[in-house]
């Protein structure tokens, strides 16, 4: 199970890794669109893009969210069943050890 945790966390890591970047001007690029229309065009296209990876985005971290959460309530069950197993482990110690014997001297 907790190999199949760390798979899906690699697995939503390489997602966002390799996700496409936003296109944008660096510098290196002419700056003279053929009309406004183009223009509106282009940071549509951009705006509709970058939506969509940052939707893409949101829902891998809810995911991780998810996973963070369940791994978190497992790890607080383990703590408790170590606990008590400890306990337990206690209690079984003192019961086996004899009692010392008293003198009157």
């Amino acid at each position: 199970m907790a190999n199949e945790n760390i798979d899906d966390l690699i697995r939503n890591e390489n997602m966002v890794e390799f996700a496409e970047q936003p296109r944008g001007n660096n510098g290196n690029e002419e700056k003279n669109p053929d009309t406004d229309e183009d223009r509106d065009n282009c940071n549509d296209e951009e705006y509709e893009a970058l939506n969509a990876q940052l939707d893409q985005l949101n829902s891998v971290l809810d995911n991780l969210e998810r996973k963070n959460d369940k791994i978190h309530a497992e790890l607080v069950e383990l703590l408790k069943s170590n606990r008590e197993a400890r306990k337990q482990f206690q209690e079984s110690q003192k019961s086996e050890q004899p009692e010392p014997m008293i003198s009157d001297s």
